[in-house]
């Protein structure tokens, strides 16, 4: 078999190549966008649990807390005492309470410091993931660049059949057929990685849901807290009143 006939093989072979890479690379892009579409609506939802979480019940069960605190403050501010022995129960009661409220606000205040250096540590990843889609695009721009140089050299007759050897073509079909198969296999590679982000971004999807439940769930007893300690400060309210009564 001649040098031509044995090049037009391969190029046909190639060809068949190239379509198949094709509708997999293709595939691989919908899922690529799909898969991506489920993980920008996890971010979004996330995003809203994290502000009714953080900014709703977190604020809310705060606010309980130095309601609650106030409450006892004055309860035992306004406890009428005798002797030394009821000073004392009402004093260190007084700092039991101190300790109880300043205990847990380290915890809250340690959580929330946590907090913080995990949300950091999301917006340097997030600079980064910036980094790599702004070079991405810059190699965007440098391969389109490189694109639109050749076409202009087609264009000017540089690249025209007529200078075509069989030598030449014999080597850009063989370079065609390796690059083929480093291709398929950065489509494989893909796919694999598809198939295990998809699985994850669904498995995020669920566990969103799940949360947003829970954080529903959970401000309602934050409100029911809020409606006890309202009645425990009209209580107060009354005990305060009944002493000054006493006093009158």
């Amino acid at each position: 078999m001649d040098l031509t006939k044995a090049n037009k093989l391969k190029i046909q072979s190639n060809r068949r190549e190239i379509f198949e890479l094709e509708t997999q690379i293709n595939s691989n892009k919908a899922q690529v966008y799909a898969t991506r579409a489920v993980i920008e609506q996890n971010y979004t939802s996330i995003m809203r649990n994290y502000s009714s979480t953080f900014l709703g019940n977190h604020n809310l069960t705060t606010q309980n807390t130095d309601n609650l605190f106030r409450n006892r403050v004055a309860i035992l501010t306004n406890m009428e005492v005798e002797g030394e022995v009821e000073i004392n129960f009402r004093e260190s009661m007084t700092n039991e309470a101190n300790l109880d409220f300043l205990e847990m606000q380290a915890t809250v205040n340690e959580l929330v410091l946590e907090i913080n250096n995990r949300m950091s540590e999301i917006n340097s990843l997030m600079i980064e993931t910036n980094k790599m889609i702004m070079n991405a695009n810059q190699a965007s721009v440098d391969f389109n660049s490189k694109n639109l140089a050749i076409n202009k050299r087609f264009l000017n007759g540089e690249f025209h059949p007529s200078k075509a050897t069989s030598i030449a073509n014999k080597q850009r079909a063989d370079k065609n057929q390796k690059r083929c198969g480093t291709i398929r296999d950065i489509a494989n590679k893909n796919a694999k990685k598809l198939k295990s982000l998809d699985k994850k971004a669904k498995k995020n999807s669920m566990q969103v849901l799940l949360n947003a439940a829970d954080i529903s769930k959970r401000r309602g007893l934050i409100s029911d807290n809020q409606k006890g300690i309202m009645e425990n400060q009209e209580e107060v309210a009354r005990m305060i009143s009944s002493k000054i009564k006493r006093k009158g």
